[in-house]
């Protein structure tokens, strides 16, 4: 494998990358904010591109992180406007199907592989190199990147041949997931205001038919710390529930608790928590509940 390039060092593009520079890789780097390529500056194995012909030259794998559908189709009509063809182009990103699958017709036709396959395991599973790719498209195509997702992921699971078909199972992974998050802030917003404290609820939870992963790991971590850290944020949050909500409509399959989700994460946002890290839910919970807050007891 020669050169990997990476557009988008966000919150999962970057600790991503930075696994290919502590393994002794080259890495190219495209981020249309100055922060995010910052911290790679100096780096003798990063160069930092500004345009995306620069980025492709030579490159035989393309790595996207982008933060929405928009984002993806501006960043595949780029790539193949500048595509010489040979090139296989994986996408980590959750953008529904629909923008996936016309981005990749985009890049097939001229002359690039796709490979869809969004990541589940937050910013820690990123610098872990202990992601789950949920990944669909052609088998040769998949195989191609096996070098790639040796290096950042610990599960690699096919779903079908398609593109966009990676997208379904991890929109409902993420519905599922974030879910979770807010059912167990409004679940533990009763138990606090009930006189439970946090901790003691959760620690009876997780050993009940409720345990989650919220429960088990996103308060424990980060809500219960204080540290708030998990490293997605709430108006990402919303972007992925609306995404699976949306599709639902699209195939008139009835989905009213995918709706309630999507109406609490628009209330986080609403209530201005959009920027915040997603385990911000349990403090506007607490919120509503009067409750003062804390580490152990809200």
């Amino acid at each position: 494998m020669r050169d990997v390039a990476f557009i988008g060092a966000g919150m999962m593009g970057a600790p991503m990358a930075w696994r290919f520079v502590e393994r002794g890789g080259r890495v190219r780097l495209l981020d249309p904010a100055p922060e995010a390529t910052a911290p790679f500056r100096g780096q003798a194995l990063v160069t930092v591109h500004e345009d995306v012909a620069d980025l492709l030259s030579g490159v035989d794998t393309v790595l996207l992180s982008l933060p929405a559908p928009a984002a993806l189709l501006d960043v595949g009509a780029r790539m193949a406007a500048e595509s010489s063809g040979g090139t296989v182009v994986i996408n980590t990103s959750t953008t529904g199907p629909a923008a996936v699958r016309e981005v990749a017709a985009t890049l097939s036709a001229a002359g690039m592989s796709f490979v869809d396959a969004p990541v589940s395991g937050g910013a820690a599973g990123a610098r872990q190199g202990t992601l789950t790719a949920i990944v669909s498209g052609l088998p040769d195509h998949i195989a191609r990147c096996a070098p790639v997702f040796d290096v950042i992921a610990e599960h690699v699971v096919a779903v079908g041949p398609e593109p966009g078909q990676a997208q379904v199972v991890k929109l409902a992974n993420n519905l599922l997931s974030l879910g979770a998050l807010a059912i167990t802030a409004e679940a533990t917003a009763l138990t606090s205001r009930a006189g439970v404290p946090l901790d003691v609820a959760l620690g009876a939870l997780n050993l009940g038919s409720g345990r989650n992963s919220a429960t088990a790991v996103k308060f424990p971590q980060h809500v219960l710390t204080g540290s708030f850290d998990f490293g997605f944020p709430v108006v990402g949050a919303l972007k992925d529930v609306a995404l699976f909500s949306d599709l639902a409509d699209r195939l008139d399959l009835p989905a009213p608790l995918a709706h309630a989700v999507v109406d609490c994460w628009r209330l986080a946002v609403e209530r201005g928590y959009g920027e915040q890290d997603c385990t911000r839910i349990a403090t506007m919970y607490e919120e509503m509940a009067g409750s003062p807050g804390g580490k152990g007891e809200r």
